[in-house]
């Protein structure tokens, strides 16, 4: 019994963290696909919700209504395409959002970035170009292409 207890506490724990989760990004009732600390991960991926990233990533992401979060300790190697991206972490490569994009405290970008609207707070690296526009693009302005996205991180 108390094998099980324990594990039904871990649950419920984990439950609490996905939860407080879903708060941070906005999110009442959403799936997050969440690669942890612990992971790598090569390849291109496509999601229509909410990606938390804490591990290595190096590829491509993309979505269309979906939302990238690098955590702290996330480092990804791509080029992102979302509709918000929040990052706190080490991002190698560009971003295109269709919305909003937030560079917290300690956040590191290396690329291009283009937005309707950007957030930036004190203490982030960002080495590329920036564009942004609060109606959108009509035409996407063309990004250079990133030539460390790809390498192994």
């Amino acid at each position: 019994m108390a094998g099980l207890f324990r594990r039904g506490t871990e649950v419920s724990d984990v439950r609490e963290k996905n939860s407080k989760l879903e708060k941070e990004v906005g999110m009442g009732e959403g799936n997050i696909t969440y690669l942890t600390p612990d992971a790598e991960f090569k390849g291109t991926i496509k999601f229509t919700r909410t990606l938390k990233i804490d591990g290595k990533f190096d590829g491509e992401m993309l979505t269309d209504e979906g939302e990238v979060i690098v955590g702290s300790t996330g480092a990804v190697k791509a080029n992102i395409k979302a509709k918000n991206a929040i990052v706190e972490g080490q991002v190698d490569g560009n971003i295109i959002a269709s919305e909003r994009v937030e560079l917290r405290k300690n956040a590191k970008l290396m690329g291009d970035l283009q937005a309707k609207t950007l957030v930036i707070d004190e203490g982030v690296i960002f080495v590329g170009k920036c564009s942004v526009h609060p109606e959108g693009f009509t035409e996407r302005p063309k990004m250079n292409e990133n030539k460390t996205a790809g390498k192994a991180l």
